[in-house]
């Protein structure tokens, strides 16, 4: 039960963290897109600052056609279901680098890319978590086990005195 528990925990944070993570995108494309009031190269540079975003405009680029999507992957799933709702045309990798994911949205002549870390979607404490339930479990069952061995020994002892007695041999 706390396994089930916790594991929807989980996808609820890796699902809130992706869900923010794609307003940033959004806000910043939205921002990117008002030419007057803001400065793109010190946009960028916020944002790659303060939200770990670096974002590149690749001129006369498409988005590639090949996707690799992987549907039992939770960061995979989350991620296109976060995108589809504020974007129509998108591409994502999370194969391709460990540590990073690749977003690719289009954006007038071009694309628009942005790379972050993997961390920036998913919990890492899913593995500690899991680490934490087994381990007690197992030396709980092999306390328990100890335990019920020594419990039953002088039972069991007991039952064979009684069969020899029971049988008339010398005891």
């Amino acid at each position: 039960i706390s396994i089930v528990f916790f594991d929807s925990l989980w996808i609820k944070t890796n699902k809130g963290m992706t869900k923010s993570l794609v307003s940033e995108i959004y806000t910043f494309i939205e921002a990117y897109k008002n030419e007057a009031n803001y400065n793109k190269e010190k946009l960028t540079d916020l944002y790659y600052q303060n939200f770990q975003l670096n974002i590149k405009y690749i001129e006369n680029e498409s988005l590639p056609t090949l996707k690799s999507e992987r549907w039992f992957s939770p960061i995979d799933r989350t991620l296109r279901r976060e995108l589809k709702l504020k974007f129509n045309n998108y591409w994502f990798d999370t194969l391709s680098y460990k540590e990073m994911i690749i977003v690719k949205i289009n954006y007038q002549n071009g694309i628009l890319q942005f790379s972050f870390p993997k961390n920036r979607v998913t919990n890492t404490s899913a593995r500690i978590f899991a680490l934490w339930i087994t381990l007690p479990a197992f030396l709980l069952i092999a306390i328990s086990l100890i335990f019920l061995k020594n419990q039953t020994r002088p039972i069991t002892n007991l039952a064979k005195a009684s069969a020899k007695f029971g049988r008339g041999e010398e005891l």
